[in-house]
């Protein structure tokens, strides 16, 4: 391909747990953590199939179908704690990631974060990485109103990221998306975006069904030159 073929990104949309930070273990022990409060026990794979729905709706799945908790809602505040400790304490940064965003910045290119986790567990984790700083914008599942399974929280990630720079919303071919979830990767390529795909050796995905869903696949950040999408052209 010639060079004339290339496109500048205009925009990164970056997933979070898994993909930023390294959350992902945590996710897949702390829902069989939280039933075995209530005698019992159940496996990560037995979350599975709940794993794209916004933390609300996956709760409340579980309170209907386990009887667990006096209500949902009373099951989300007592997992919420457990998640507030873990996120403001203890998951660590991916390796790569601060480095990668630093050449981002540098060459001028606008970042959010589109991502199923509320926003407030979120935002406790970057503040204490020390990366909030690199997003102006971050959008939830939840506000978008609906799952990763459908493209909506990127599009409004997208379109939130130019009103906050003041930007005309550009074409998805020109705009990455990084992800580590078979089903936003689907998902957002479904929708034209390019992306990244990050494999998550403690998450659910297979590491070949997420290099065969992206235009670029790492392991982590760190083999990963801002240059490689700089230069990146189809076909490729």
């Amino acid at each position: 391909m010639s060079d004339t073929q290339r496109t500048a990104p205009r925009a990164f949309i970056f997933d979070c747990d898994g993909t930023l930070i390294d959350s992902m273990g945590m996710w897949l022990t702390i829902y069989p953590e939280l039933v075995a409060r209530y005698g019992i026990s159940m496996t990560p794979e037995d979350f599975a199939a709940t794993e794209s729905l916004a933390l609300p709706d996956e709760i409340a799945y579980y309170h209907e179908k386990l009887g667990i908790g006096e209500s949902a809602e009373a099951l989300i505040a007592e997992l919420r704690g457990m998640l507030v400790d873990r996120y403001a304490h203890t998951i660590p940064l991916r390796e790569g990631v601060a480095g990668f965003l630093e050449q981002a910045r540098a060459a001028g290119i606008p970042m959010a974060i589109a991502t199923s986790t509320d926003e407030d567990l979120v935002r406790s984790a970057l503040v204490r990485l020390g990366i909030d700083g690199f997003f102006p914008v971050l959008v939830t599942t939840a506000e978008a109103g609906a799952s990763k399974e459908h493209p909506d929280v990127y599009d409004l990630a997208l379109e939130r990221l130019c009103a906050a720079t003041g930007s005309e919303v550009p074409a998805h071919r020109d705009v990455w998306v990084f992800e580590d979830a078979m089903f936003g990767l689907a998902s957002s390529g479904s929708a034209g975006y390019r992306r990244v795909g990050v494999y998550d050796p403690h998450g659910r995905a297979d590491r070949e069904v997420v290099r065969s869903r992206c235009e670029i696949f790492v392991d982590e950040f760190s083999e990963l030159p801002l240059e490689r999408i700089l230069s990146f052209t189809e076909g490729e």
